[in-house]
């Protein structure tokens, strides 16, 4: 009998990049029930828009039932401007804390302190106040918080401008929250060392489409970015090589049975989903994908296939090392998991932020206010929609095959 060795179960086999700066914080756990609630600003509020976020987060815990809620709103602060509508700051202020309070989160991922950057290093003593005042509004609830640090601007040249200075302050607003989780107790994650200028690793395709708001590849950037602050992966040994790990999940190693013209694990189950693939053709990561590996095989080339359809082909030496699979019928499930985020989370938006919101709630309610009954029936869609995440999120069997070109399995 050969041995199959599944290190990682999803994503499998994840490479650490000799040189990369890792967290020391253990893995996060999402619990049964959590309630995990975002705030911020654009990059929150548009984050929904993709929903890799939520999507790489769900996987790490599938058989867990757990929600996410975007609360983002673009441009906003800690003070809540942007959700002021005909009123002043302090009515902003108290929109955004209601919302909070009423989701009743178990788990708050904070965005804030972009937008605070603009006003510089004299600014900061009121973004701390501001940030001190929001997080005691929301204590009742008793969440932990995850702060995200801001992200650079991106440097795309003119006649963009040059976004060095801006960084600085960044910089600025980004160690301040650090020093503010710490003190808290909190997870931090410090996206503005984590992700690099794209433009220049990347010129063909930059993160975002103006060195300030993420295009789609730069979400999928973002969120590898959020999972990796959370589930940090362990440090390279000190000889620099690369190592394989299971990101919280331990080795599998199984039998692989023989058949005719080579070998197949029949109805096996990874330990979760895999990363979603990253859009526009963009580049993967080393530590995307799952690595299938079978050694002291026969001399010849191999063909792997997934229930039936093929998916990678090398020869026996190739197998020994391990293959690297970035497709297949694992990948198809969780791009429809992140679909269904995706339209649970436009469900979401519309019951919490109706289009004619004055003519329902405002000063002009008068005319339309009795149409406002019609909100909560988004309530059950929300909750189908939950149901159709939960059950994508669940571990398929699939059957897993390596046969020798040349010869036919059956």
């Amino acid at each position: 009998m050969k041995r199959l060795l599944l290190p990682l179960g999803v994503a499998i086999a994840m490479l650490i990049v000799p040189g990369v700066t890792l967290a020391e914080s253990p893995p996060f756990e999402f619990k049964k029930d959590d309630r995990a609630v975002l705030i911020g600003g654009t990059m929150i509020e548009r984050e929904q828009e993709s929903g890799y976020i939520e999507t790489r987060l769900s996987c790490h815990f599938p058989d867990r039932s757990f929600t996410f809620r975007n609360l983002g709103w673009s441009g906003d602060t800690v003070e809540g401007i942007s959700q002021a509508g005909f009123g002043s700051v302090e009515d902003g202020f108290k929109h955004l804390v209601s919302h909070i309070l009423a989701l009743k989160p178990t788990v708050l991922i904070l965005g804030y302190g972009a937008n605070e950057a603009y006003e510089g290093k004299v600014g900061l003593p009121k973004f701390l106040k501001g940030l001190d005042r929001l997080l005691k509004a929301i204590e009742p609830t008793g969440a932990r918080l995850i702060f995200l640090s801001p992200t650079r601007q991106e440097d795309l040249g003119p006649p963009l401008p040059d976004p060095r200075a801006h960084n600085a302050d960044l910089a600025l607003y980004r160690d301040a929250l650090k020093l503010e989780a710490e003190k808290r107790g909190a997870r931090f994650i410090d996206l503005f060392a984590m992700i690099p200028d794209g433009a220049k690793a990347s010129p063909r395709l930059p993160l975002t489409s103006n060195g300030l708001h993420y295009t789609p590849y730069g979400y999928w950037r973002l969120a590898a970015a959020v999972e990796e602050g959370l589930f940090p992966s362990p440090k390279p040994p000190s000889n620099g090589e690369p190592v394989e790990h299971p990101v919280g999940f331990s080795q599998v190693a199984s039998e692989l049975g023989k058949i005719p013209g080579g070998y197949r694990l029949r109805d096996y189950k990874l330990n979760r989903l895999p990363a979603p693939i990253p859009p526009d053709g963009g580049p993967t990561l080393p530590l995307d994908g799952y690595k299938f590996r079978v050694w002291d095989l026969e001399p010849g080339r191999y063909t792997f296939k997934v229930d039936g359809q093929t998916f990678a082909s090398t020869d026996a030496r190739g197998w020994g090392a391990g293959v690297v699979v970035r497709k297949g019928p694992e990948f198809d499930q969780v791009e429809a998991l992140r679909q269904a985020i995706i339209a649970k989370n436009q469900l979401y938006f519309y019951r919490w932020r109706p289009q004619n919101e004055t003519y329902l709630f405002g000063f002009r309610k008068h005319e339309q206010g009795q149409n406002a009954r019609e909100i909560p029936q988004f309530d059950p869609l929300i909750a189908a929609r939950e149901a159709e995440i939960f059950r994508l999120r669940q571990r398929v069997p699939h059957t897993y095959e390596l046969i020798r070109e040349g010869e036919v399995g059956k």
